[in-house]
């Protein structure tokens, strides 16, 4: 956090008017302007100025006693003092300034707070690391965009953020386009609802299939896939760089997660959930697909998070359905969840960490030749702010490269976050599918 400078300082850093700050005229012309406010610094740093203007008014008419800044891979969230803005004097408006290397992606969001949800206050009734978990997913709901950001939105684990995009960051193919408005037009082929009933499960939901391609041609699994249907873009850009020879044509698979719940139960390593999708949900989508003449050559799994470790393991279990892997910040501490919940006091307990992967994990297993990744192809990525997360998935690597998959690694400049993996999920299919044009 870097809010040394008094607000009318930083305004006339940033070329914005620092005359009657926080007036109606002050705000209108504002709002002119493109936030966040982002100046260049030397040594591949920027400095970004985030201003929030409280619905509620200024101090005396409004409930909010804090504002929590949540830059997402930077903002830390397993503490009771997280980075907030700071109240221009007593008026509605708020702000902070970052210095952030110029490479970064990532979403963020504002976080409004009453007084009987100040971190201090929660603290002094029990200051445990649960409790602070606990008054953190609570808090986090509450959640709002930057007003003056006119960027599309982006999906988050809490709702919908705002993007940052700081300079350097890494391009991303077409992505662009669609933030632009540029494909808000674009013609795109159907989607098929297909309705699943997974009796192995015992539940049923709704899947998409989309489809780029006239005839025979790969399916392309997404997992968590109510994220990325029409509203997210995913769809428009896909059919877009399908058109333009980037991406080759395929099918697609959206299959949603029902609650967090059936979610943490089916994406970790459930041998379950892959039979039912291959026994039951590929022959229905097979034959949808067949009712237009079209068919499926071979099956690609993406996945993030939780996501992207249930993808190695259906190429690891399923090798006869699945050899291509795109896996995103996959969940590599599992199974032993202390790992992630409380990282540091797991650090303090286990001084080398860093070196040994989880017992029974995927790499455990491939380690002791229990399981074989010998023919896999593997797209990964992981954020440089994902932390622990980062240093599981190199470990993951390592030992997948060294027992023969074919794995392509990436680091990206961003945190566990949509915002970098829409971009990652493009480069995966680039990798695994290019195009034939």
């Amino acid at each position: 956090m870097n809010n040394a400078l008094p607000l009318d300082s930083l305004l006339t850093y940033f070329n914005l008017s620092n005359k009657g700050i926080a007036s109606s005229r002050w705000w209108n012309d504002l709002s002119k302007s493109e936030a966040p406010f982002i100046k260049v610094q030397q040594g591949r740093r920027c400095l970004v100025l985030f201003i929030w203007q409280d619905p509620e008014g200024d101090k005396h008419s409004s409930t909010t006693s804090s504002v929590i800044l949540n830059v997402n891979g930077l903002t830390n969230h397993n503490t009771w003092q997280p980075s907030c803005l700071n109240r221009y004097n007593d008026s509605d408006l708020w702000f902070a300034c970052l210095d952030i290397n110029d490479r970064w992606r990532g979403s963020y969001s504002f976080i409004p707070i009453q007084a009987n949800q100040s971190p201090k206050r929660v603290k002094q009734e029990d200051e445990s690391r649960d409790a602070q978990r606990r008054w953190w997913l609570k808090v986090v709901k509450r959640q709002v965009l930057d007003s003056l950001n006119r960027a599309p939105s982006v999906a988050s684990g809490w709702g919908l953020s705002s993007p940052l995009h700081l300079p350097n960051a890494s391009r991303e193919l077409g992505w662009q386009e669609w933030d632009q408005g540029k494909l808000t037009n674009l013609p795109i082929a159907e989607n098929v609802n297909v309705t699943w009933f997974a009796e192995q499960l015992d539940n049923q939901r709704q899947c998409t299939v989309f489809s780029t391609a006239t005839g025979k041609a790969p399916l392309v699994i997404l997992l968590d896939g109510e994220k990325w249907g029409a509203d997210s873009g995913m769809l428009s850009v896909l059919q877009y760089l399908t058109n333009i020879n980037k991406l080759t044509p395929a099918h697609y698979l959206l299959i949603p997660s029902i609650d967090s719940k059936t979610r943490w139960q089916e994406l970790s390593c459930s041998q379950l959930f892959w039979q039912a999708v291959t026994e039951q949900l590929l022959p229905q989508v097979t034959d949808r697909l067949l009712q237009s003449e079209k068919s499926i050559t071979e099956v690609i799994v993406a996945g993030q998070s939780l996501g992207g470790l249930s993808a190695v393991f259906a190429g690891i279990y399923f090798p006869t359905y699945f050899t291509r892997v795109i896996l995103l910040s996959g969940s590599f501490w599992w199974p032993e969840i202390e790992r992630m919940q409380d990282p540091d006091a797991y650090k303090s307990a286990h001084p080398e960490w860093n070196k040994i992967v989880p017992k029974n994990s995927l790499a455990d297993r491939v380690s002791n030749n229990e399981v074989s990744v010998a023919g896999l192809y593997i797209y990964q990525t992981v954020g440089n702010a994902e932390k622990q997360l980062s240093v599981y998935n190199d470990l993951h690597y390592e030992i997948f490269k060294q027992h023969g998959a074919n794995i392509t690694y990436e680091k990206v400049d961003g945190g566990h976050d949509w915002l970098s993996w829409r971009s990652s999920l493009i480069n995966g299919l680039i990798s695994l599918l290019p195009s034939q044009v």
